[in-house]
Order: C-alpha cells, then structure tokens, then sequence
C-alpha cells in the first residue's frame, strides 16, 4: 500500500497546513516551524509504510505547491506554434488568458483565408490586434486594427510592404512573440494585456522607419475609418467592419436589424517623436496630413533611426470610444516596461495552466499544456478599465457597467464548445465558466434571444445549428453554478425551444438564420428533409438534445413546461430507422428518405449518418436498446472506427470513444482514445488534427488526457479512460489551492487498459466518476494493464 499511504500523507498534510495558517493567524515565521513539523510527521509515517525517499520527496514538494499555488514554470511546455499550420487556425501571438486582446502576426494571404496565420507562408503583412482563436467556416473576423513597421520607400498595400520571414528567427511563448522582418532588418517584439498591447521594433540599420496602421486589414469587411494624428507621439481613432458578409446579406433580407458590424477604437503612443507622418487612402499617399477618413484607410508615422535602437508603440483598445481606449492604455500599461508586461502575461498564464499538474514525457506535456493554453484562450473578456462593457444583440448596441459579472463573448461557435471547452472551464474556472453563462443571459435580456454563437459584433451571428447554448447554461447551474439569472435564463430556454425567428431560407434551409426552434420540430417532432436538406437529421438530433438540457434546469426550477421538453428529447427516434440501426432523412409525411448512403453529408452538419447516429448523449442506454442491445451496439461501434468512419478534426465524433464505457466494455474506451491522442495530436505546427474551435479540439486533447470525459456535461459524470500521465494533480478550486484531485496510474502512457480502481481507497467498479467527486477533492488510484481487462465490464446499459 505504499502508493495509498503516499497519497494519504499528501491529504493530512495540506489539512494541518491550512490548520496550522488559522492557529497561527498568518504568522510566516510560525507557519514555516509547522511545516518543517508536519514534514518530519510525514517523514516517519512514510518510513513506517516503507515508502521510498522518492515519494517522500515528492509528498514534501506537493505539501509546498498546495499550500503556495504554482511554484514552477508551465509556460515552458506551452508552444504556441502548434497547430498554425493546416486546419488549426490557431493565434501564435501574445494574449491574457480570455484577453479581448489577441496581438499576433498575420501571414499574405491570397483571396479570402479563414486563418490570419499560416505556418506554410513566406511573408508576414504585419500584427493585428484582434483575433479569433481557431475558427472554423467561411473567411470572417477578426484580425483587425494592424500595424507593422518597415524601412527604405514608403508603401501602403499589404502586397508592397508585407516581408518574409524565417521560422529559425520567430519565437513564440505566452504573452511574449518574436520575429525578424526580413526585407527590412527589423526585429518585432509583441506582448499584450487585456485590452493593450506593445510592440518594440529593434532596427539593425540607419536609415528612414516607418510605422504603419493599416485599418483596411481584416477577415471580414472594412466599412469606414477615421484616422488622426493627434501629436508628434500619438495616433488615434476607429474603424468599423462586417465581421461576416454572408450572415449579415442572409439576415438583412428577413430583417434590418444592423448584424455583424463592430468599431474598434485605439489610441498609439509611439516612444519617440515622429520626423514625419501622413496618411493614405485607397487612390493617395498624403504626406504630413493629420486626418483621414473613409474606407481603406492607413496612416504612418517616419523616424530616422540608427541601427540598434528601439522603437515601442503601445496601444490601447476599446469597444467604447477612444477616450475609454486610453483609458486601458494607461491602466493596463502606462510607464511599464516592455518586459514587466511580459512577464504579468506569463504570470497569469501560469496560474491557470498550473491549474492541472501532471508528470510524465516531456513532449506529452508540451502537448498537454499547450492544448490547456488554447483552451483558455476563449470566450474572451470584453470588460474594459472601470468595469464598462459594449453589448450589442439589439443590432444597436449600449455601454453598459459590469456588477458582479464580467462579460465574455466571443464564444464562437457554442455548437463546438459546450461539448469541451465549457465543462473544461466548469472544472477549472467556475468564475469564469459562470460570467460565460451570465453573458449569455445578458444577451437574451438585451437582444430577445439567446445566442447560439457569440461574437463581438451587432446583432446575433445565427451560426451552427440546433440550441447548444441551452446545455452550457443547464451545464453550469447543475454544477453549482447558480449566480447566472436563473428564471431568464429558463424563459430564454423555453422561448428558443418553442418559438423562432423570420428566416429566408425557412423552405429550404430552416436550421440556418434561426434564432430558436423551427416550427416544423415543433409540430411533427422532427425536421423533414424538404425544410432542410443539409441538415434535417442532425437538427432534429440537436434540437432532441438541447431539449433535454432545458428539461432538466426546468424541472430543477420547478418549472412544469419542463416534463414537455423531456418528452420532446426523444424526438431522436423518429429519425432512427431500426431496419439498419441508423439515423436517416424523413420527408414531411414521414416517409424514409431513399436511397439512403449513410456516407453522404445530406442531411447532416458537417459530417454523414455513420458519425451522427451516436448523438443521443441523454438516452444512451435507449440507443443501445434501438440497436438491438449491447453487443449489437458494440458490434456497430467496432465497424464505426474500424472502418475509417470516425474523424476527431471535428466535434460530432468527439465523445464516441467513451460508448464503449457507456456499453460496458472500458478497455476499448482506452485503447481507442490512446490512438487517437497518439497519432492526431502532435507537438508540431500540424499538431492539431482539425480547427480548433475557441479550444473545443485542444479541451478534448485535455480531458483525454487526464483520463476523464464530460459525455453529457449537464449530466454531471466523467467517464474514464486510462490518462496519459501518471499522475495528475487537479486543483479544482482557484480560490482554495489546497484542494486537489489527484489521479495516480502507474505505468501510463504504455500500459493503457485500467485493471482496477480505487476512489479515496474504495473499490471503484464503474467507469466514471462524478462532478462533485472531483470538486470536493480527492484521490483517485489506477492500476493499469499492458492488456485489455474485465474491469467495468457489464455496468451502465447491460
């Protein structure tokens, strides 16, 4: 029992610390005698297990990091460059975590590209200062608001002044990026705060410097601009966009309720005073103008440098105005140094990625930390210095001031992130997680609707399909979640489940454009192909689930239009067809859609019927049961993944490895996601295997990890896996250290079958755990197997 009394020793120690700090009344001189005490405690009980001095080693730092917070450098395993090469999407450049600011370099792109940076490219046009991390879809926002600095003629399209760049001269860390401009000799050094960024351009030759802000640069469509040179060190102004052409003409047709438009202002301090400046727009340069306006729009700014010096441009951003842009300039920056900014983005980073510590290979936990960076990278907070915020789903828009809450957006899309990276920031952020949902319902109290995408923008995005929104807000109630205006929240719920929105396309595309439920759901209990041939299948699957999500916050509230809901969750069996066991189109007299080839994407959002016919996360023992039972079901599952149907590049096959725990068979749930972490998820710029969706992808990569699954995240369960490290350490309260999940399964990552388990030293014989088991803290044993076993087997639905 060694291992069990290493992990019984770490527990009272923390215990008798925290004891110790209340008897000592935060005295440092008394509170370090009682450590050393409880040490030498540990010591002896360790001896007398005949523990090695290894673990007591490891007790004695644990007992040091608990109590304390974290001690060592995570973002050392953090590499921001994975995943910026192929379908990742992600954003290599410097950012808080959940920071509206998002500072980071933007690659020459030819036409419309939905990434602002590509590993694979030649040439860099210079650093933006908002972005969306991983995005997914058509080319839209944000990477707004750029600069970049050159030398030699002055030029003023992305094409004339972008530079190369070698990968050999980029560094990348959080809060912190590097590169040399090539063509011009110039190092650029970026690190942001939440709502401010700096950026030190080091020039290696004399000679004439401009700085340029280009505001035609972004991944939607500039609109208008006003630039003004305010003083010899200063520019200021705004600039406006469609963030997504598409939604907006789609909507605007139906309604003109102003969707999709954002301004962004800005304030720039430049550390030396100008030597010349001027102005352009799309047909001139005017030289030593100090004002512009219109569309397609840049001003720069001269220097004479000499080679080694330093120029620092440190910019403030607001949603608000530009007065409120320096406002968070000057409380988010001010006088600070370069490296003292930095080094607080490292900080904070490091005290969200110390959130979870784990031992193991070092590459493993590069990937593993780097997938927990991207997870928390978004929702974005938007509430700027003195707690005021800009809010905008009436297609207008207000300045509001924050309470209790923050506002966070740029959720995008919900579709990708309830199923991961919401229950990730459940577990971790509670406060974060919380201010989430709040926003939601912020949302729904100012624009009519709760959103199914969020975005910083007018209007509602009426991106992805079905209410997922739905389940992050019965998500975070059920988990104790419950300062998020529960009763409009429910109202909100109920009126997106039984009401919708003019739509365009409502005879042809009904899940698009949508705010709530289409009619025809709500009347036959499904989508018929005719009122959405892209998707009517996968609608009518996430509709059914979405119902169940309100269900259970509705009869958690006492609310009796929730036992209607719960019926309408079972709406997934009228697209079951049981002759081949599989989820297929019906047309509006309920007649089977032939022929029927379940590779085709007819029918289903971004995927075909071998990959939605899982998606009934609340009635999983009554898909079982509609395939004919267990080992029928299992039978099925087997020739999902042995026959290439699965893809883990996106969300709808996210949770399918853990059916086989579902089903009673553990072992296979392990070996298939040990194969799926080990050959898509790699520490490369191509290591991300599809986008990764505001962390969605990397958060699975996280749980997987970890060895633990949210399933059905309202649920409240994890289901298990053998996790890739040995050991993993939880602290499932930011604002209580001391308290800790601790997961110990020797062996891992090569034995990766589970023989047996222990949950705070009592035998664990089902494959899952609850939520309140992690929160509470406490220490669950693995003891894994090189071969498949019979632990588990039989449970859940057998």
């Amino acid at each position: 029992m060694p291992q069990a009394a290493h992990l019984l020793c770490r527990f009272h120690l923390t215990a008798a610390y925290r004891a110790a700090i209340v008897y000592n009344k935060g005295d440092k001189g008394a509170i370090m005698k009682t450590k050393l005490f409880l040490a030498c405690i540990i010591l002896i009980v360790a001896c007398a297990s005949r523990q090695s001095t290894n673990d007591i080693v490891a007790a004695k730092d644990m007992s040091n990091e608990v109590a304390t917070g974290p001690t060592q450098d995570f973002t050392r395993f953090v590499n921001p460059m994975i995943g910026t090469r192929g379908q990742g999407n992600v954003v290599p450049g410097p950012c808080m975590p959940h920071g509206m600011v998002k500072l980071s370099p933007d690659t020459l792109e030819d036409g419309t590209s939905i990434h602002a940076y590509e590993y694979s490219r030649k040439k860099l046009v210079g650093f933006s200062f908002l972005h969306r991390e991983g995005p997914g879809g058509s080319g839209n926002g944000y990477a707004q608001l750029l600069f970049t600095a050159t030398m030699g003629a002055l030029k003023t399209t992305e094409s004339d002044y972008a530079s190369t760049f070698s990968h050999d001269r980029e560094t990348a860390e959080p809060g912190y990026y590097k590169v040399n401009l090539a063509d011009y000799g110039i190092r650029a050094e970026l690190t942001a705060t939440r709502q401010a960024g700096i950026q030190r351009y080091t020039f290696t030759r004399d000679g004439q410097a401009h700085i340029l802000v280009d505001t035609n640069h972004c991944k939607g469509q500039p609109l208008d601009a006003d630039i003004q040179v305010q003083s010899p060190d200063t520019i200021r102004g705004w600039a406006s966009y469609q963030v997504y052409p598409i939604v907006a003409y789609g909507v605007s047709k139906a309604m003109d309720d102003g969707t999709g438009m954002d301004k962004v202002y800005f304030v720039a301090r430049f550390s030396k005073p100008f030597s010349g400046f001027g102005t352009w727009t799309m047909h001139a340069v005017q030289a030593h103008q100090a004002r512009v306006q219109g569309k397609g729009i840049g001003a720069y700014a001269d220097f004479n440098v000499r080679a080694g010096e330093s120029i620092e441009v440190r910019v403030g951003i607001s949603m608000i105005s530009v007065d409120q842009a320096r406002k968070n300039l000057d409380a988010q920056i001010g006088n600070r140094a370069f490296d003292e900014i930095r080094h607080t983005a490292k900080d904070a980073w490091n005290r969200v990625l110390g959130r979870v510590e784990v031992t193991g290979d070092e590459r493993a936990k590069t990937r593993f930390y780097t997938a927990l960076y991207h997870s928390m990278m978004q929702p974005s907070d938007y509430t700027e210095t003195g707690g005021r915020y800009f809010s905008a789903a009436d297609g207008k828009g207000r300045v509001f001031q924050a309470g209790t809450h923050d506002f966070y957006t740029d959720d995008w899309c919900i579709w990708d992130t309830f199923r991961t990276t919401h229950p990730l920031l459940t577990l971790l952020d509670p406060q974060v997680a919380g201010d989430s949902a709040w926003s939601l319902v912020h949302l729904y109290k100012t624009g009519g609707w709760l959103p199914k995408c969020t975005w910083n923008a007018t209007g509602y995005s009426r991106v992805m399909t079905g209410n997922p929104q739905f389940c992050v807000l019965a998500e975070a109630y059920l988990k104790g979640i419950k300062d998020i205006d529960v009763q409009d929240a429910w109202q909100g719920m109920y009126k997106g489940a039984t009401r919708d929105t003019p739509n365009i396309l409502s005879k042809t595309m009904c899940g698009y454009l949508d705010l709530g439920t289409p009619p025809e759901y709500v009347k036959m209990g499904y989508i018929p192909a005719a009122c959405d041939k892209d998707q009517a299948v996968s609608l009518t699957l996430e509709l059914a689930y979405a119902d169940w999500c309100a269900a259970q916050l509705g009869a958690a509230l006492g609310k009796k239009e929730a036992r209607d809901l719960q019926k309408r969750s079972h709406n997934w069996v009228n697209v079951f067809n049981p002759e081949h066991g599989m989820m297929q189109q019906k047309d509006k007299n309920g007649h089977w859609v032939t022929p029927f080839d379940p590779t085709a994407s007819a029918g289903f959002t971004e995927a075909d019927s071998w990959q939605y016919t899982w998606f009934v996360p609340h009635d999983l023992c009554g898909l079982v049961k509609a395939m004919g039972g267990v080992d029928k079901f299992i039978s099925k599952l087997d020739a999902f993944f042995d026959q290439g149907h699965f893809t883990i590049d996106n969300e709808p096959d996210f949770y399918t490895p853990w059916l086989y725990d579902v089903a009673g068979m553990p072992s296979k749930t392990s070996a298939r996601v040990h194969r799926i972490m080990q050959a898509s998820f790699t520490d490369g710029p191509d290591g991300l295997p599809g986008n990764d969706d505001a962390g969605a992808t990397s958060a699975w990569f996280v749980f997987a990890s970890m060895g633990m699954y949210p399933v059905n995240p309202p649920d409240r369960r994890y289901w298990l896996n053998a996790p890739l490290f040995d050991h993993v350490v939880i602290h499932v309260d930011p604002d209580d250290w001391n308290r800790v999940f601790v997961i110990d399964a020797p062996g891992a990552p090569e034995k990766q079958y589970i023989e047996s388990a222990t949950l705070n030293g009592k035998p664990l014989t089902v494959p899952w755990i609850t939520h309140a088991q992690v929160k509470q803290g406490g220490y669950m044993e693995l003891t894994l197997s090189a071969k498949p076993t019979k632990w588990g087997v039989g449970t859940m639905c057998r």
